[in-house]
C-alpha cells in the first residue's frame, strides 16, 4: 500500500490568474461527505443518491467573508471516475480570491470532522488512476505530454499513446518474449527424458526476431520524433542575400541583425515559429562565403554542422543579383532534399524568370519574397507546413516520442536478448537463457508498470502539476 492513498485530496485544477471559470477537483471516500457538510444545493435534493456524471447547482457558504459562493457540482461516483474514486468537481467563477476561498472552507473540513482530506501532491490524481487500474504508466506520461503539448502534432502523438495502441505493441513483444521463455523452462523439465522441445536454432530465431521487433519500434519512435522546439529550420545562402531581413519578418520581430555590410552574422541565431499548427526552429547563420581568417572558419564549421543537422533548409538568393552565379558560389555539400528555393529581394527586381535558375534547383518549390513590403511571407510558410504534413520529414504520431525512463528500459531489454542470443550461440545450458528472458521480461513491465518502484513512481508524477 502506498502512503497517503487512503486519503482525500484536494486541488484546483485551472491555472492561475484570470478566468471565466475555474475547477477544484476531489477525490477519495470522504469526498461526497465533505461537499455533502458545505455544500447547499439550489433544490432539495441529495449528494449521496446523485447518480454518477451529474451535476448540482448550489453554493457554499464562506463564514469567515460572509459570503455564498455560487457553486456547480459535477458527481463522479466510483469507479466511473479518472481515479475510480468518488470525484467531485467544484465549478465556480474564475477569480482567485474566490477559489482560494472555496479550497479554505473543504480543507477546514479536516480539523471539524477530524477526516483526512488534504491537498494533493503533484500528478497525484493522475498516479491514483495508475495505482487503481485506470491507466497503464505509458499513458499517465502521455498526460504529462499532452498537458504540455504546444503544437497540433505534439498533441496527436500524445493522444496516440494515451489511447493504448502503444500498450498492445509492447504487449505483442512481451508475450513473444514469455512463450518463448516457457518452452525453454519446459525443456528444462523434459531434458532427462530425451525429449527436444525446441531446438537451440529455434531459439536463436525466435531471439532474433525479438530483437528486430523492438529494434524497429525503438528506431520508428526516433524517427517520428517532433522536437518540443520545433522542426529544424535553416536560413542558408551567401552573405547579404537578405537571410537576417527574412528571419526577422517572419518572426514579426527584429532577431538577427541586419546591415547592408556583407557578413553582419557571424554566429548562429535560432528562434520557433509556430504556423500551420507546427513549430519551426528557425536558424540563421553566417552566410556561405571563402573569406579566409580564423573567425570565419569557425563560422562556416558551425554552417556545415547545422545545415547536416536541418531537417528543413530554405535556400536564400538575391533576386536582384545573378542567381547562377550566387549558385555557383554556394556550398552544396549536406543538403536535404527538403528544401524550398527563396528569391528574396523581389521588391528591388526589375523582372522575374525562371530561366535565370539553375536545372539543380527548378526541381524544388520556389517562392518569391520580400522581407520590406511582406511579399511571399504567408506562402513561404505555407510551403514549410505543406513538406511536414506531406510526410517528407518524419513526423508520424502513430508511435510515441520516448522519454530517457522508457529508452533506458528498451535499451536495458535489447541487452538481456543479446545476451540470451550469445548463450544460445555458444550452446550453454537453457537455464541462463531463461534468466536473461525473465529479465527481459521484468524491464518491458517497468515500461508500462507492471513492475516498479515507489521512487520511480515519485519521480514521474512529481513532473505533473498540482491538480492533475
Amino acid at each position: 500500500m502506498y502512503p497517503g492513498i487512503q486519503d482525500t485530496i484536494v486541488a484546483i485544477s485551472t491555472s492561475a490568474g484570470k478566468s471565466l471559470d475555474a475547477i477544484i477537483r476531489m477525490s477519495g471516500t470522504e469526498a461526497i461527505p465533505c461537499i455533502k457538510n458545505l455544500f447547499v444545493p439550489a433544490t432539495n435534493i441529495d449528494l449521496e443518491v446523485v447518480r454518477t456524471y451529474n451535476s448540482v447547482k448550489g453554493h457554499m457558504h464562506s463564514p469567515q467573508e460572509c459570503v455564498n459562493i455560487p457553486v456547480l457540482l459535477y458527481i463522479m461516483k466510483k469507479p466511473c471516475s479518472y481515479t475510480k474514486e468518488d470525484v467531485v468537481e467544484i465549478h465556480t467563477v474564475g477569480s482567485t480570491p474566490l477559489v482560494e476561498m472555496v479550497l479554505d472552507i473543504i480543507l477546514s473540513q479536516e480539523i471539524q470532522t477530524g477526516k483526512c482530506i488534504r491537498l494533493s501532491q503533484p500528478g497525484e490524481f493522475t498516479k491514483r488512476a495508475f495505482l487503481h487500474g485506470r491507466i497503464d504508466l505509458m499513458q499517465a506520461e502521455a498526460t504529462m505530454r499532452i498537458i504540455r503539448a504546444q503544437t497540433d502534432l505534439e498533441l496527436k502523438a500524445a493522444v496516440e499513446q494515451l489511447t493504448g495502441n502503444v500498450l498492445r505493441q509492447i504487449k505483442r513483444i512481451q508475450n513473444e518474449v514469455v512463450s518463448l521463455c516457457a518452452l525453454i523452462e519446459a525443456a528444462i523439465d523434459f531434458s532427462d527424458q530425451d525429449i527436444e522441445l525446441i531446438s537451440t536454432a529455434e531459439i536463436m530465431r525466435r531471439l532474433e526476431a525479438i530483437k528486430t521487433n523492438i529494434s524497429h519500434f525503438i528506431s520508428q519512435s526516433e524517427t517520428g520524433r517532433v522536437s518540443p522546439e520545433g522542426i529544424d529550420t535553416v536560413l542558408y545562402g551567401r552573405p547579404n542575400v537578405g537571410k537576417s531581413s527574412l528571419i526577422n519578418a517572419l518572426l514579426g520581430k527584429k532577431r538577427s541583425l541586419v546591415s547592408e555590410i556583407p557578413g553582419t552574422t557571424r554566429d548562429i541565431v535560432t528562434d520557433i515559429l509556430e504556423t500551420g499548427g507546427i513549430r519551426f526552429k528557425l536558424t540563421d547563420m553566417a552566410g556561405v562565403n571563402d573569406t579566409q581568417g580564423t573567425v570565419m572558419a569557425r563560422a562556416m564549421e558551425k554552417v556545415q554542422s547545422a545545415v547536416k543537422r536541418a531537417q528543413v533548409i530554405v535556400l536564400v538568393f538575391d533576386g536582384s543579383a545573378d542567381l547562377s552565379e550566387q549558385f555557383m558560389q554556394t556550398h552544396r555539400d549536406g543538403l536535404t532534399d527538403n528544401m524550398i528555393i527563396v528569391i528574396n529581394k523581389s521588391d528591388l527586381q526589375k523582372e522575374r524568370s525562371l530561366c535565370d535558375l539553375p536545372a539543380e534547383l527548378k526541381k524544388y518549390p520556389l517562392v518569391y519574397t520580400s522581407a520590406l513590403t511582406g511579399e511571399g511571407l504567408e506562402r513561404l510558410k505555407r510551403m514549410m507546413a505543406e513538406i511536414v504534413l506531406s510526410g517528407k520529414i518524419h513526423t508520424s504520431t502513430i508511435l510515441p516520442v520516448l522519454n530517457m525512463r522508457q529508452k533506458d528500459a528498451f535499451h536495458r531489454f535489447i541487452q538481456s536478448i543479446q545476451q540470451a542470443m550469445e548463450l544460445a550461440r555458444n550452446n550453454e545450458s537453457y537455464e541462463f537463457i531463461a534468466l536473461d528472458l525473465r529479465t527481459a521480461v521484468d524491464t518491458l513491465g517497468e515500461v508500462v508498470g507492471e513492475v516498479t518502484t515507489e521512487d520511480i513512481l515519485d519521480k514521474i508524477f512529481s513532473e505533473f502539476c498540482i491538480g492533475k
